[in-house]
């Protein structure tokens, strides 16, 4: 018999009623073997065996809830986790990837630090619900990928170090104390994602971090330490929006100090701030974009330069343009671009 019909044959589906130990039904599965969790509370930590799957009744009727002070899930090898949700106590998070590759559906999970941690290693999940005291979703290292569901923490809905993270169809909500997305040099790319009410910030990006995302909602920021907070800021970091809005703004539509913004087709609504603020030699491509809200438009100081094309403004005034520390704003305009034009010129 060919290995793979083998292995199919030898699968078994383990059932674990309520009341019984998922930690020694795991340890005698074998790969490709079911662990199946009967509705109920199981008060353990599990450290399942590469290539196990674990299934509950569904999220909030199957539910894991560790002892204090241990993580709920770990993984180290390939798993798969569906139907349940897992609880973890202050300062744990309720899955930890540690080198593994873990698929998840349908599943809640909640820490005291965060909903999920990933390092070394990689995610998927599907119509997952993540919430943490800290992060939703954390990737320090490694890669995670999330389609459906949602994320809410108490610093951010999802942070990423040096990883990667892909978010699709997903609501980032807070009130959180950084952003509803962080991302501190590593990449996140973002499709049909909505930020709502996520804090002083909806996206922050930072020292290498990067941002690309297409159909990005992001709302209904607030002040912090006095200051209004911006949809989107940029701090030494990369971000590229398309077809996308940020409305509700309690400061700027977006904030750049530094780094490379390239804005296409979005709807911006400006707070107390302006619309578009570029500072300290930050770069913006602005395209097919329309800024309305509290003028002005586009602010750039600092030696910071913008590309405009096809852009309309609801503001007053459009541009204030620091020209005598080197800010420059082109206008590019003509059936080809091959025509532009700038508020002011160097000084001589």
């Amino acid at each position: 018999m060919p290995g793979a019909l083998l292995s199919l044959a030898l699968a078994a589906a383990v059932e674990v009623p309520a009341g019984a130990s998922a930690g020694e039904a795991l340890a005698r599965a074998r790969p490709g073997d079911v662990v199946r969790l009967a509705a109920g509370t199981f008060r353990e930590a599990l450290d399942p065996p590469p290539g196990v799957s674990i299934a509950g009744a569904g999220p909030e009727r199957t539910v894991l809830v560790p002892p204090e002070g241990m993580q709920g899930v770990r993984a180290a090898g390939r798993l798969s986790l569906t139907g349940l949700s897992v609880r973890a106590g202050p300062a744990r998070c309720a899955l930890a990837v540690v080198g593994g590759a873990v698929d998840l559906r349908d599943v809640v999970l909640s820490g005291g630090s965060c909903g999920a941690f990933v390092e070394d290693g990689s995610l998927r999940g599907e119509e997952v619900e993540l919430r943490g005291g800290e992060y939703g979703i954390l990737v320090r290292r490694g890669e995670a990928s999330l389609s459906g569901g949602s994320a809410t923490g108490g610093s951010a809905g999802a942070a990423v170090l040096r990883g990667r993270l892909a978010l699709s169809r997903v609501l980032l909500f807070g009130p959180s104390r950084e952003a509803g997305l962080s991302v501190a040099g590593g990449e996140a790319r973002l499709d049909g994602v909505l930020v709502a009410s996520p804090g002083p910030a909806g996206i922050a990006v930072s020292y290498g971090g990067r941002v690309e995302g297409r159909d990005v909602s992001v709302g209904g920021t607030v002040e912090r330490g006095g200051f209004p907070g911006a949809c989107v800021q940029v701090l030494k970091g990369e971000v590229r929006l398309a077809s996308s809005e940020l409305l509700h703004c309690g400061g700027a539509a977006l904030e750049a100090s530094g780094g490379t913004v390239a804005l296409d087709g979005v709807e911006a609504e400006g707070g107390t701030a302006g619309c578009l603020v570029l500072l300290d030699g930050a770069r913006a491509e602005l395209q097919g974009n329309h800024c309305a809200g509290r003028g002005p438009g586009l602010v750039a100081a600092s030696g910071s330069t913008a590309a405009l094309r096809m852009n309309q403004w609801s503001v007053d005034p459009v541009f204030l343009v620091e020209c005598e520390t080197g800010s420059r704003v082109r206008l590019v305009y003509g059936p080809r671009g091959t025509e532009s034009r700038e508020p002011c010129s160097p000084a001589r």
